[in-house]
């Protein structure tokens, strides 16, 4: 897989900013949003965790807590997860989805 991996990681921090999370949940966020495809990001935690040099566990109890505060909806379907973005582009801003 030389050269398919992520490069960038929008971090949508205007509407971060206000709850409370760590700058690794907020990588975590970027990710999920840089790699969502129509708001919807399927990649493993593993990947995830190599690509911001993480641990399995650490990247878990992010998402966990991401998906606490309501900024992604983790949905299973099958054998896959699909991670849904809450956060959604809104001209050049990011606004929370109702």
């Amino acid at each position: 897989m030389k050269g398919n991996y992520m490069k960038y990681a929008i971090v949508p921090l205007s509407d971060l900013k206000k709850l409370g999370l760590n700058s690794t949940d907020k990588l975590v966020m970027g990710m999920i949003v840089s790699l969502g495809i129509k708001r919807v990001c399927i990649a493993t935690n593993k990947y995830l965790s190599q690509q911001l040099e993480l641990s399995t566990r650490t990247m878990s109890k992010s998402l966990s807590k991401l998906s606490n505060k309501s900024l992604i909806s983790i949905k299973y379907e099958k054998d896959n997860r699909k991670i849904y973005s809450n956060i959604v582009w809104n001209d050049s801003s990011m606004n929370m989805e109702e």
